[in-house]
C-alpha cells in the first residue's frame, strides 16, 4: 500500500534520484556516492554488500526539495509555516495494532545496512535516527547520532538539551529511559525534530501540522511509545542511565571530528521494520546535514529579527559556516544604526553565531560571490566591523576554547549609507536584465 508519508513511496515519487544498481559496501564505499553527488539528487542504494535492505541519502540535500515539502512559494512562508507549526502544534491520530504497520527482525541491529561514513570514525553510525523519549508524561523527538556497539548495544551523543534532561531525571529516580528510534521518516518528521519548541512540546505533534494533520501514530509493544506509523524501522529500547562508554571520533558537521566523550549505551530490546523498509543514510558535513541543523532555526532566527527590524528581507546560514556558525541576512535600511543593531539581535538569537554579515536587500544572499561584492564595495572596517570577545561559542567549532567555548565572534556591517552621495553605491544594470 502506497503511503504519501512514508519515505520509501517519497523516494520513488521524486524526479531528482539517482539509483546505484552495482552493490556497494557500507564502509566508505556507498558514503563516497552521497559525497559526490552531494547538493544533487537523492541516491538510492539497491544492493548494499552483506545486507537485504536497501539504502537511501541525499534526500534533504536540496533546498528546492524542502521548500516543495513543506508547499511553501518562498523562504519566508517556508519559515512561517514551520513557526505556526512550533506554536500550534496538532496532536496526531492514533491507531492500534503495532504489528499490522512493522514485523521484528532477527538480528536486531545486525540487519540494518550501518555506514561507516569517514577515515576516523569510531565505527558504523546510524545518523538519522529520530529519537522519541518518554518519561513521566513529557515527551521529547530528537535527532542522535548512535555508534553500533553490537547487534544489541549502541552509544548515543546526547548534549545538554531536552532529552538530557529526560535523562537525567530517569537517572535522579534509578531507572532507565525508554526510547524508541525511528529510522527512516518523511523529511519533515526529520525537520520537526531537527528544531527546538519549548521543553514538553511532542515535535510529532509539530510534524502533523506541518503534514497537514496527515500523520498517523502507533505504540510501541514494549514502552507503549508513539511513532509515526510510516517510518521505515522502529528500534526499541531503553537508555541506560547507569553506564557509559567511548563515544567518538566522529565526523560532524564542520567536516572535523568530534572528540571522544563518555556517552550513555542504549540497549536495544527490539527492531521492528516495514517488509520492504528502506534504511536511510545522513551524510556527515554534507548539505543534507547543514540544512537539518540549519533551516529550523533560520525560521527561529527570521521570527526573532523582524521583531526589532522590520526592514529584514532574508536570512541564510550559510553552507561555508556550516549551516550554524555564519550567518547572511539582507534589510532595507530605516536608520544608519539598522546593520549593527540586525549583527547584535543574530546573536542574541544563536548565541552560537559566529560571524554575522549584513548586506542590503538588492544583494542575493544565496550567491557567495554577492555577498562578497558587497562587503568590498560597501563596507568599511573602521565604521561597520563589530567584534565581541570572549563570548560564549558553540561546541561544534574547533577553534573555541575546549573547555570554555569562548569565542571572538564578529559582524559586519556591509550596507550602504543612507545619507551622503549615495549614487556612488548604485549597481549598473543592463536594460533587460533580471534583478
Amino acid at each position: 500500500m502506497v503511503s504519501a508519508l512514508r519515505l520509501r513511496d517519497l523516494v520513488f515519487r521524486e524526479d531528482e534520484v539517482l539509483t546505484i544498481e552495482d552493490e556497494v559496501s557500507p564502509i566508505f564505499e556507498a558514503p563516497l556516492f552521497l559525497k559526490k553527488y552531494d547538493r544533487g539528487p537523492i541516491v538510492l542504494f539497491k544492493k548494499v554488500k552483506g545486507y537485504d535492505m536497501q539504502a537511501v541519502g541525499n534526500v534533504v540535500s536540496s533546498r528546492k526539495r524542502l521548500l516543495k515539502w513543506l508547499k511553501a512559494r518562498d523562504y519566508n512562508e517556508a519559515y512561517q509555516r514551520l513557526v505556526e507549526a512550533l506554536e500550534r502544534p496538532a496532536r496526531a491520530s492514533e491507531v492500534s495494532g503495532f504489528s499490522d504497520y512493522y514485523h521484528k527482525l532477527n538480528g536486531n541491529l545486525a540487519k540494518l545496512p550501518v555506514f561507516k561514513y569517514y577515515e576516523k570514525d569510531a565505527g558504523r553510525y546510524i545518523t538519522s535516527s529520530v529519537a522519541v523519549a518518554e518519561f513521566e508524561d513529557v515527551c521529547n523527538v530528537s535527532i542522535h547520532r548512535l555508534l553500533v556497539l553490537s547487534g544489541d548495544k549502541a552509544a548515543i551523543r546526547i548534549v545538554p538539551r531536552h532529552l538530557y534532561a529526560l535523562y537525567m531525571r530517569a537517572k535522579e529516580r534509578g531507572v532507565d529511559l525508554p526510547v524508541a528510534v525511528v529510522i527512516g521518516c518523511h523529511p519533515l518528521i526529520t525537520v520537526a525534530a531537527a528544531s527546538s519548541p519549548p521543553f514538553g512540546v511532542n515535535e510529532l505533534w509539530v510534524a502533523n501540522r506541518l503534514l497537514d494533520c496527515e500523520m498517523k501514530v502507533v505504540a510501541t509493544p514494549k514502552h507503549n511509545i508513539l511513532v509515526p506509523v510510516d517510518g521505515e524501522i522502529v528500534v526499541e529500547g531503553v537508555i541506560k542511565t547507569d553506564e557509559l562508554v567511548d563515544e567518538g571520533p566522529f565526523a560532524d558537521v564542520t567536516g572535523t571530528y568530534d572528540a571522544v566523550r563518555k556517552q550513555p549505551v542504549l540497549s536495544v530490546e527490539a527492531v521492528y521494520a516495514k517488509d520492504d523498509a528502506l534504511y536511510q543514510a545522513i551524510l556527515p558535513a554534507s548539505t543534507e546535514h547543514k540544512l537539518l541543523m540549519g533551516f529550523p532555526k533560520e525560521a527561529e532566527l527570521w521570527m526573532a529579527l523582524r521583531k526589532v527590524l522590520p526592514g529584514l528581507r532574508g536570512i541564510r546560514l550559510t553552507e561555508g559556516g556550516c549551516g550554524w556558525l555564519h550567518a547572511v541576512l539582507a534589510i532595507d535600511k530605516m536608520t544608519e544604526g539598522d546593520g549593527k543593531t540586525a549583527i547584535m539581535a543574530a546573536f542574541g538569537a544563536h548565541p552560537s553565531l559566529k560571524h554575522v554579515v549584513v548586506v542590503d536587500g538588492d544583494v542575493d544572499i544565496d550567491d557567495p560571490r554577492d555577498v562578497e561584492w558587497a562587503i568590498a564595495t560597501r563596507f568599511q572596517a573602521d565604521r561597520g566591523l563589530v567584534v565581541v570577545r570572549g563570548a560564549r561559542g558553540s561546541s561544534l567549532d574547533p577553534s573555541a576554547d575546549p573547555e570554555t567555548l569562548l569565542t571572538c565572534k564578529v559582524g559586519v556591517d556591509a550596507t550602504k549609507p543612507l545619507r551622503g552621495d549615495v549614487r556612488r553605491f548604485e549597481r549598473a544594470r543592463i536594460p533587460g536584465e533580471s534583478p
